[in-house]
C-alpha cells in the first residue's frame, strides 16, 4: 500500500517556512510522504534545510511582492507538474499567493487543496491600498474550491465576513510549538552567558525578521526614555532583514547604539529565548506568531502588540501585556512595569508557559491536521489518515 502523498507550496522565510517545516516533520513520522516547492527569496537555502531533515524539496523562483503574469504562470505550471509527478493526494499551501496558485492547480488537477492563511492581507490595516486586490484574488480563488485553515477564531470570522469561503470550508487550527524543546532553562544566567551576554543582568529581547511588518523601529522608539532608567538591563535585537540600515540609523539617532546589542539571525531560537527575561513583539500585523508562543514556552515575560492572533496567545494582565500596534508610549510603559517588578515578571512568565502548554502544543495542532487531511483525502488515499491519529500524537512527543 502506497503512502499518502502531500505537496506543500510555501514561501521560504519567516514563520510560514517554519510552520511548514514543523508540520511536515511531524506528518512524516506517521507515514505521510511529502514534497515542498520552496518559493521566493531564500528558496535554495530553505530547500537545502528541508533536505537535511530528510524532507524532499526543491526551490522555485517567484515574485513574492508583485503580480508577475509570466512568472506566476510558470509557477502554476510547475505546481501542476509536481502534483502529478508526486501523485499528490492533497496540496497544502502556505501564504496568500501560494494559496491562489495552489488552489488554481487543484481546480485543474482535481486534487484537494488546503490554503493555510498566514495573515489577512485582504484587510486594509495589513496591506493598505493593496488590500482590495488581495480580496479580489481570494474571492476568485474561492471559485477554485479547496479548504481554508485559519490560525484563530477571529481570522475565521473575518474570512467569513469577507465572503471568501463558505463556513463548511473554513477550519481553525491553532499554531502549536514543541513545549519540551522550548522550555524554561535550568539556569537563565548560564543561557545569557552562552549568548555572550552578562549572566547577572536581565535581558529584554526582540527577535524576528527586520521587516516593516515586525515594526523594529517601534521597539527602538519605545526604548528612548526607558534605557536610561534601567542601566542594569541588557537590550538586544536578534534577526536580519531589509530594514537593517534603518535600524542602525535609528539606534544611532536615539543614542542607543551602545545600549542595544544586535545579535544577528539566530539559527537556534531556543538558546536565544532562554537567555531573554522579557520578550517583545512589536508587529503591526500577524497571524498567530510562532516566536511569541516559543518565547512564552521558554518562560519569558512577554509583551506584544494586540494584533490578530497575539490576543489569542496572551491574556493582557494575566500571562503578559498587550498594547496597541504603533503605540510606542504604551509599549514603553508596559516594559517599565515589568522591568521594575521582578515578581510581576515572574508571574506573567509562569502564566504564559502554562497557557502555551495547555492551548498551543504541537500534538494538538498535528492531530487536527491529521483529522482534516483524513477527511479531504478519504476518497483518494488507500489508507485513511484518520487511522493514524493516535500515531500522530505519539510521534509528536
Amino acid at each position: 500500500m502506497r503512502q499518502i502523498s502531500l505537496l506543500a507550496v510555501t514561501k521560504s522565510t519567516g514563520g510560514i517556512a517554519l510552520y511548514n517545516k514543523l508540520l511536515l516533520t511531524e506528518l512524516r513520522r506517521i507515514g505521510v510522504r511529502t514534497h515542498t516547492l520552496c518559493l521566493s527569496e531564500n528558496n535554495e537555502a530553505y530547500a537545502a534545510d528541508l533536505a537535511r531533515r530528510g524532507l524532499s524539496a526543491e526551490p522555485l523562483d517567484m515574485a513574492r511582492y508583485s503580480i508577475d503574469l509570466g512568472g506566476d504562470a510558470r509557477v502554476l505550471r510547475r505546481v501542476i507538474a509536481s502534483a502529478r509527478a508526486q501523485a499528490a493526494d492533497v496540496i497544502v499551501c502556505h501564504g496568500s499567493k501560494s494559496g491562489f496558485l495552489g488552489r488554481a492547480a487543484g481546480r485543474i488537477t482535481g486534487i484537494p487543496v488546503v490554503y493555510r492563511q498566514a495573515s489577512m492581507p485582504f484587510q486594509r490595516r495589513v496591506q493598505g491600498a493593496k488590500a482590495p486586490l488581495y480580496w479580489a484574488l481570494d474571492f476568485v480563488a474561492r471559485g477554485f474550491g479547496g479548504h481554508v485553515v485559519t490560525l484563530t477564531d477571529q481570522a475565521r470570522r473575518e474570512t467569513l465576513k469577507a465572503r471568501l469561503m463558505p463556513p463548511e470550508r473554513v477550519s481553525v487550527i491553532r499554531t502549536g510549538v514543541d513545549v519540551e524543546r522550548f522550555r524554561p532553562p535550568a539556569d537563565r544566567a548560564e543561557a545569557r552567558r552562552a549568548l555572550g551576554l552578562d549572566p547577572d543582568r536581565p535581558v529584554v529581547g526582540w527577535m524576528g525578521r527586520i521587516e516593516p511588518q515586525k515594526a523594529p523601529l517601534d521597539y527602538i522608539e519605545s526604548l528612548r526614555a526607558l534605557v536610561g532608567r534601567y542601566p542594569q538591563a541588557q537590550f538586544v535585537m536578534a534577526g536580519e532583514g531589509r530594514l537593517q540600515r534603518e535600524v542602525d540609523l535609528a539606534l544611532a539617532a536615539a543614542g542607543l547604539s551602545d545600549r542595544v546589542r544586535m545579535l544577528g539571525w539566530q539559527s537556534d531560537p531556543v538558546a536565544a529565548l532562554q537567555a531573554f527575561d522579557i520578550y517583545v513583539l512589536s508587529s503591526r500585523w500577524e497571524g498567530l506568531p510562532i516566536t511569541l508562543l516559543e518565547a512564552m514556552a521558554c518562560g519569558c515575560c512577554c509583551i506584544s502588540t494586540d494584533v490578530d492572533g497575539c490576543s489569542d496567545a496572551l491574556e493582557d494582565g494575566v500571562s503578559g501585556r498587550l498594547v496597541g500596534a504603533g503605540d510606542t508610549r504604551a509599549l514603553a510603559d508596559a516594559l517599565d512595569s515589568v522591568l521594575g517588578d521582578p515578581d510581576l515578571r515572574a508571574r506573567y512568565a509562569a502564566a504564559g508557559r502554562l497557557r502555551v502548554v495547555t492551548l498551543f502544543d504541537k500534538e494538538t495542532m498535528v492531530a487536527k491536521w491529521v483529522e482534516l487531511l483524513s477527511r479531504l483525502t478519504s476518497g483518494r488515499a488507500p489508507v485513511p489518515l484518520g487511522s493514524t491519529a493516535e500515531a500522530a500524537s505519539e510521534g509528536a512527543k
